[in-house]
């Protein structure tokens, strides 16, 4: 007798069951999983507030070297928009292979993170 898709893909209280056994959570289970996508979103908070910022100041960087507190904030938002991105894929891939577990989002934090890192490493490969 043929089982069918619904029979073979049961969603239960945010955990998918496949057929095979293998069991993948929505949202991570262990506390490194959980920084992993804190991490991401973080992540995806600053890019915006990093774009909000550039089109506030119209991208005239005589603006914030007049003031001291947008100096201060272009500072803070920079560091922690670098940060960020590495350790949400660190603490993504560490996840994976230390706990051997999987969930939807952290591979979307490490695809994000990934996607950040290849962009400034062909920034600073290939200068323009």
């Amino acid at each position: 007798m043929s089982t069918s898709l619904v029979q073979k893909l049961l969603f239960f209280q945010g955990t998918f069951w496949y057929n095979k056994g293998v069991k993948i959570n929505f949202i991570s289970e262990s506390r490194s999983g959980k920084w992993a996508i804190r991490f991401g979103f973080a992540l995806v908070i600053l890019t915006a507030l990093t774009l909000i910022f550039a089109f506030a100041i119209g991208g005239d960087s005589a603006v914030v070297e007049n003031s001291s507190l947008l100096t201060i904030l272009s500072y803070i938002l920079s560091a922690a928009f670098s940060l960020a991105g590495p350790l949400s894929f660190f603490a993504g891939i560490y996840t994976i292979i230390k706990h051997k577990e999987w969930s939807i989002w952290k591979p979307l934090a490490i695809l994000y993170a990934l996607t950040l890192l290849m962009f400034l490493s062909g920034e600073f490969l290939f200068p323009h």
